[in-house]
This record gives C-alpha cells, sequence and structure tokens, in this order.
C-alpha cells in the first residue's frame, strides 16, 4: 500500500499585459508544492482518542508550515514580478491620468 504524504499545493497563471516583456528567470505559470512537515506520521493520523490529539495538533502545526512556507515563496515571486512589470505598467496609467485632465481641461474650455 502506498501512502501518499499530504501537501499543500500553490498555483498561479499571470496574464500579463500585451507586449510585456519580463525576465526569463520568472516564469507566469508555476505550481509549488509544501510538504506537511517531516513526520511519517502525518499521513496516517491516529484516530485512538487517547494519543489522536497529539496527531491531531501535529498534524495542523505541519499545515500551518506549509502554508507559511508558501505564503514567504509566492510573495517573494509576485514581488518580482511586480518589480519586472509594474514600472512598465505605472508608466502607462501616468499616461492615461495626463490623457485624462487634458480631456478635463478641453471640457472646461467648451463650457467657457
Amino acid at each position: 500500500m502506498t501512502t501518499v504524504k499530504p501537501t499543500v499545493t500553490a498555483s498561479y497563471t499571470l496574464q500579463l499585459p500585451a507586449g510585456t516583456e519580463h525576465p526569463p528567470s520568472l516564469t507566469p505559470t508555476i505550481t509549488h508544492t509544501f510538504p506537511l512537515g517531516n513526520s511519517s506520521s502525518l499521513g496516517t493520523l491516529d484516530l485512538d482518542p487517547s494519543t489522536a490529539s497529539a496527531d491531531v495538533r501535529e498534524y495542523y502545526d505541519g499545515v500551518r508550515a506549509a502554508i507559511a512556507a508558501a505564503r514567504i515563496k509566492l510573495g517573494e515571486e509576485l514581488t518580482a514580478w511586480r518589480d519586472a512589470v509594474g514600472n512598465e505598467e505605472a508608466g502607462k496609467e501616468g499616461k492615461l491620468k495626463a490623457a485624462k485632465e487634458e480631456d478635463e481641461e478641453d471640457e472646461d474650455e467648451g463650457e467657457a
């Protein structure tokens, strides 16, 4: 019988704007798997009431550790993405705001 270790899996697929260039070290689609701790007992929880609380506590400690590792890894990667393409997007937003302000000025002149 094969025992599968419990894991936390985190995936994302970024939808980049057309023409966006990014460093080759960054991949827009990725999946990470984080194991729930190192204990071999996590794959089979003990249902004996006298010892189950320790197993359950160990299981949820593993879940918390895996989620924390996922947050750190995804945070680092998404920050790298923001740094790589964020300035390009900020430049586009600045141009849109300037165009909108120019349109508003034209409307004000038309009313005067």
